[in-house]
């Protein structure tokens, strides 16, 4: 039988990848330019979200999930990483015409401190609805916790936030940044606490061609 050579390296071969022996082909195969050097996430100062640009994470191991996931090549079997004194060391698990290769790389992690858009817009007093709350005393506190409590709920809303809240007499005004999340609030207390619900809107300006409304909504409770 005809002996086979690796035109590269020249060693005997029993089988042929693409004209190379086994260790030459898979010398031709690699993805370490498709990892990142450096990935660089913002830690908001204010409520600890995690920022990849635009896009924001509940932890830092997220955030590296996500820039990963974006190495999207058939030959990839495995990625595997670990997080170590602001390295992220990676393991790649290549597979390509049942051979298996493996490669490591280490990407440097920076996390630097920020102000997110959300707070941003909090600490300016951004708001797009009010909930001017009017009540019997004994009641202002709870209504007051269970809006504070249902805030927390609605997060993944960027704009989910109170800008502000002012005492006023019977009552308080609770600003708020989104009018969804406001008028949901609404909903959810005149179900708990039997208000009566009024909605009134008020034109605030012109923003990228759009006119753009403020809510107002009284909830009130009779003595």
């Amino acid at each position: 039988m005809r002996k086979k050579f690796c035109p590269k390296c020249g060693r005997e071969i029993e089988k042929i990848y693409n004209n190379l022996c086994k260790d030459c082909f898979l010398s031709k195969i690699s993805l370490i330019e498709e990892i990142p050097d450096k990935i660089v996430i913002g830690r908001c100062k204010n409520c600890d979200r995690i920022y990849v640009g635009e896009k924001n994470f509940d932890s830092v191991k997220d955030a590296v999930d996500s820039v990963l996931s974006k190495i999207k090549q058939k030959e990839i079997k495995n990625i595997d990483y670990r997080i170590e004194d602001n390295k992220i060391y990676v393991a790649i698990t290549l597979e390509v015409e049942r051979l298996i290769k493996k490669e490591e790389k280490t990407i440097n992690l920076f996390v630097k401190p920020i102000t997110c858009r959300q707070c941003s817009m909090k600490f300016v007093g951004y708001f797009r609805s009010i909930i001017q709350v009017r009540a019997p005393e004994k009641l202002l506190k709870s209504i007051q916790e269970e809006i504070e409590k249902q805030i927390i709920s609605f997060k993944p809303n960027k704009l989910a936030f109170i800008s502000k809240i002012e005492q006023v007499k019977n009552g308080f005004d609770v600003y708020i940044g989104s009018k969804q999340v406001a008028s949901q609030i609404a909903k959810n207390l005149k179900k708990k606490f039997k208000t009566n619900i009024k909605i009134s809107k008020k034109l605030s300006g012109v923003m990228r061609g759009k006119t753009v409304s403020r809510d107002t909504i009284l909830v009130s409770i009779g003595e």
